[in-house]
């Protein structure tokens, strides 16, 4: 017999929430960005190098990962330092990441025999 496991929608503020925060994810400049903050504090200076964007572009882009409370920042001198806002923001990347790898390593397996996964038999 297949066990089945029964899952509460989340409450739809929180759905809601989840699904700016996908979209936000789902912009590839935006996830470089936050990709580089996660390894450590930058300016826009730093990020435009990064991302290969201007000034303006990041800045814009920045603007939307702090209204979505994603980034914060402090001051060095006249200098702006962009920061993950929480530590929860540096674990969904990673998860992201790991996902992404596992999902890549999945592909490298075309054509092998594979059960299907459930809940309890996915070490990832």
């Amino acid at each position: 017999m297949t066990e089945r496991f029964s899952v509460s929608p989340p409450p739809m503020k929180v759905h809601g929430r989840a699904v700016k925060l996908a979209r936000l994810l789902g912009n590839p400049v935006r996830l470089r960005i936050l990709l580089a903050l996660r390894e450590s504090p930058r300016c826009v200076r730093d990020l435009m190098e990064i991302t290969g964007r201007s000034q303006a572009n990041v800045s814009q882009h920045l603007m939307v990962l702090r209204a979505a409370d994603l980034v914060r920042t402090t001051k060095d001198g006249t200098r702006v330092i962009y920061h993950l806002r929480c530590r929860r923001v540096a674990e969904l990347l990673d998860a992201l990441a790991d996902t992404a790898a596992a999902l890549d390593a999945l592909d490298g397996m075309e054509g092998m025999s594979r059960k299907p996964c459930g809940p309890r038999k996915c070490d990832w």
